[in-house]
């Protein structure tokens, strides 16, 4: 059977060539074949800075994009366990809770699962955000599946193959042991189990926890707000101590939400966060904002709806997000060829927020001591082999 998957692939990557060169002058072809730059084009004008005062961008970043962002779920905890990790070369502890989180209506579970070395005294945590779940995510014994919940990158499964193949290999298990060397923990959500990342089944969950809510929250909102929810209880077991919110893709939109929101969140790991995340929403490169809301319209607030078709209308910016991260360390990590998610543009964003506590001179430039730091590797869209070694440079540097 492996065999026969292997072959299919192997067919598949030859009709993506074969495409690519047929379409060689279709314009959407040429689109996804197109490289950011690594160096300032000529007559780079610097542009321009942020200039919302914050209160006035939090306030426009509810109404206009993501919706309510303050708020104060309630938490109970459904379960709790916790015991020695198995199959690591260093000692390690495995905590796992289920979490019962309701906004005051409907209540619904999402799984935590931690694992923290035992000889690094307050070891930082990373809490990630991941498409697949836990189980899948930290393949430990013992890590439970979410109920009710279908979806699988384990066992050897043709969709986790898949997942491997497009978008790198570290896109379902990010390298937990190298993770643990250098002195950090990991904690491993996923944010589907608790609004699925589906149209219908999203909006559905969104409409039970927010009923006849003014300014509703959108998934991204609800999911940036898990960090928080992590953040404190992994704080209430284990001890105060250094939190970096990490995500790739939407995931990585919902990092900086949490990073630009809560006081939980000390340092921001955003990977290729695209449109409504690190992003211009007003140039001609990246997802357009209209795909964005017809595809995906559990993510944001009804408020974008009015500016799916005109993204320049909007009165605030992705720089006005990236401001309100403040002081926290913060990595925006991108693709050349990750068209898609406009690392050009995220450049540009960046510049304007933070100027000169933004020390990339290009889009090349990669200061992992930098507060503010730029992260540009070849390739697409996906979290490789490069990556992760790059997101613990800049950590080491901040988290010494």
């Amino acid at each position: 059977m492996r065999k026969f998957l292997e072959a299919i692939w192997a067919f598949l990557k030859l009709a993506a060539i074969a495409g690519a060169i047929a379409l060689g002058s279709c314009t959407t072809a040429r689109t996804i074949l197109k490289q950011a730059p690594t160096d300032l084009p000529k007559n780079w004008q610097m542009p321009a800075r942020v200039d919302l005062p914050e209160i006035r961008a939090r306030a426009l970043l509810e109404t206009e994009i993501y919706g309510e962002m303050d708020l104060s779920p309630t938490v109970e905890i459904v379960s709790f366990e916790q015991r020695p990790a198995e199959a690591l070369t260093s000692p390690a502890t495995v905590a796992q809770w289920r979490l019962r989180v309701s906004y005051g209506a409907d209540a619904r579970d999402m799984d935590l699962i931690l694992v923290l070395p035992t000889d690094v005294p307050n070891a930082p945590v990373i809490l990630s955000q991941n498409f697949c779940p836990n189980n899948s995510v930290i393949p430990l014994a013992g890590v439970r599946p979410p109920d009710d919940v279908d979806s699988t990158c384990s066992g050897g499964g043709f969709f986790g193959m898949l997942m491997v193949k497009i978008f790198g290999r570290y896109i379902v298990q990010p390298p937990l042991q190298d993770i643990l060397d250098r002195g950090y923990g990991l904690a491993a959500m996923y944010p589907s189990q608790f609004v699925p990342d589906r149209g219908e089944a999203g909006l559905a969950a969104l409409d039970a926890l927010f009923p006849n809510h003014a300014n509703r929250p959108g998934a991204l909102a609800v999911w940036s707000d898990l960090f928080t929810v992590a953040a404190r209880n992994i704080d209430t077991e284990f001890g105060e101590r250094p939190m970096i919110a990490y995500g790739h893709s939407r995931f990585g939109k919902t990092a900086l939400l949490a990073g630009a929101w809560s006081d939980d969140i000390d340092a921001v790991i955003a990977h290729q966060s695209g449109t409504l995340g690190a992003s211009a929403l007003d140039d001609k490169e990246g997802e357009p904002l209209d795909a964005l809301v017809k595809g995906y319209p559990h993510w944001a607030g009804e408020g974008l709806n009015r500016y799916q078709d005109r993204p320049k209308a909007l009165p605030v910016r992705p720089a006005d997000l990236l401001a309100l991260t403040g002081h926290k360390p913060v990595l925006l990590g991108n693709a050349r060829r990750d068209v898609w998610g406009d690392p050009w543009g995220a450049y540009k964003e960046a510049k304007a927020a933070w100027g000169v506590a933004f020390g990339a001179a290009t889009p090349a430039d990669f200061r992992p001591g930098d507060r503010k730091a730029y992260w540009l590797r070849p390739g697409t869209h996906g979290v490789v082999k490069e990556d992760w070694p790059a997101f613990l440079d800049f950590l080491d540097a901040h988290f010494p």
